[in-house]
């Protein structure tokens, strides 16, 4: 690192938690009001990241705003039940955050995942006491790849993009990141795999939180 650092802002899905198996089974309990079969869990992470009407449009394979504005409520009733179902911190994320906190460096999550489900995951795996800001993408005008979002959690927190790193999952996260500008690590145990994140040229690539804590050191 070549400049002190203050905060670290966060993706949520993909890098903190492992919400996988909630989302798909959102997704297709829509997809079978619509008279469509499931399809496999790994079929749906392939639509995150990108909030969910983006992902209900390519799930569905439709272009209409109406179906999908209709479907997302479907979605949304589904999953405010069970957003917590299965999903759960990452090894080692616990471990990442205790770090940053002894250290005092302020943390932020900025994801695409609605404001509702966001906060409603950060507060049930007892994630939320770690974060000064939590945005979805409700919280600015443009959500991620634009650096909005990012900037303004970062502005929240006190600290400058050069600052601050970027932890996410995707290539929405890099090229945020990258916009701001800011620092980029991003984690292949997320929805990206490492040979796509490389070709976008973060500036570190890991396979677990953890091995970010020598990065931060």
């Amino acid at each position: 690192m070549n400049s002190p650092l203050k905060a670290v802002l966060f993706d949520l899905d993909g890098t903190l938690v492992d919400s996988e198996k909630d989302i798909a089974e959102a997704a297709n309990f829509t997809r079978e009001h619509y008279g469509l079969k499931k399809v496999p869990d790994s079929t749906i992470a392939q639509y995150v990241g990108n909030g969910v009407i983006a992902l209900l449009a390519k799930s569905l394979d439709t272009s209409d705003q109406d179906k999908i504005q209709e479907a997302y409520l479907i979605f949304q009733q589904h999953y405010r039940e069970h957003c917590a179902d299965h999903t759960k911190a990452f090894p080692g994320t616990f471990e990442l955050l205790d770090y940053l906190k002894e250290k005092n460096i302020k943390m932020g999550v900025v994801s695409n995942k609605p404001q509702e489900f966001t906060d409603s995951v950060l507060k049930q795996l007892n994630l939320a006491p770690y974060f000064g800001v939590a945005f979805g993408p409700e919280s600015t005008t443009n959500r991620k790849p634009h650096p909005e979002p990012l900037l303004v959690a970062l502005e929240r927190l006190g600290a400058q993009p050069h600052e601050a790193i970027m932890v996410g999952d995707s290539i929405v996260d890099i090229q945020a990141a990258k916009a701001a500008p800011m620092r980029i690590a991003v984690l292949t145990h997320g929805y990206g795999t490492r040979e796509v994140l490389s070709s976008a040229n973060p500036d570190w690539v890991v396979n677990s939180l953890p091995a970010l804590i020598e990065i931060l050191i």
